[in-house]
């Protein structure tokens, strides 16, 4: 055999061996897609869905429902990816589907009502908060979210009738005071409003948060020049043209 053979003949072997060194890393690219254990796959879309790789992480998903058709957590983590990913009605047949499964099912409750949040459908969001309400009781966090709610449908007293909720819990819990303020603000309840900045100034004080001290004084320079307004004259000073 020519040295010009050897050499070609030693091309095609490394060619050959490359050629199979690939093909064998193609079959292990993935290695959790072909994974057969439901935990596993949540785990795995929990990773990816934390990197924000939402379609793999679906897929994983798809693969744990393949496997268990009424999978509660399946559902529940398919919600939350979409909901992530923005795709809000895939969100929220996700969710409900984990709710027809399990009514009682605080995450799916929550992720519902987030989602409805974030489509400004107040309405809804607050429905499903107040369910979820039922299932944990003197949730601060839940009872601050549903006193929110009501405040962007501007329905006042059911914000203050929450807002008050959380002050029976956590008499200083601080940003419940200063939405007050903007509470008894719009209901014209000046003395109320004023007591909120006072309350938030010397919890402000108490706590170090000068944010919070400089926010309420704002509030209470704008409610005395609010209060010997008319609503005449308060429209004129806060919707264009300006005087």
């Amino acid at each position: 055999m020519s040295f010009f053979s050897i050499k070609i003949l030693g091309r095609t072997t490394c060619t050959l061996a490359l050629l199979v060194f690939f093909l064998g890393c193609g079959e292990k690219s993935d290695p959790s897609s072909q994974s057969n254990n439901p935990e596993e796959l949540i785990l795995s879309a929990t990773e990816k869905q934390r990197i924000g790789a939402y379609d793999e992480a679906i897929e994983d998903l798809r693969q744990v429902l393949k496997l268990d058709p009424e999978s509660v957590a399946a559902y529940n983590q398919m919600g939350g990816v979409y909901s992530e990913a923005d795709q809000r009605n895939e969100a929220i047949d996700s969710f409900k589907k984990s709710l027809e499964m399990e009514p009682e099912n605080l995450q799916a409750r929550l992720g519902l009502g987030e989602v409805y949040s974030k489509m400004t459908r107040n309405d809804l969001a607050v429905a499903e908060f107040l369910k979820a309400e039922s299932l944990q009781p003197n949730d601060t966090e839940l009872l601050f979210k549903i006193a929110l709610e009501y405040w962007y449908d501007q329905k006042l007293k059911e914000a203050e009738q929450y807002y008050q909720k959380i002050l029976s819990i956590n008499s200083d819990h601080m940003q419940t005071h200063l939405n007050l303020i903007s509470v008894y603000e719009k209901l014209k309840s000046w003395e109320k409003a004023i007591e909120e900045i006072e309350i938030s100034r010397r919890l402000g004080r108490e706590t170090d948060n000068d944010q919070a001290i400089a926010i309420a004084e704002r509030k209470l320079a704008f409610i005395k020049g609010r209060i010997d307004m008319t609503d005449k004259e308060y429209k004129r000073k806060t919707q264009p043209p300006f005087d």
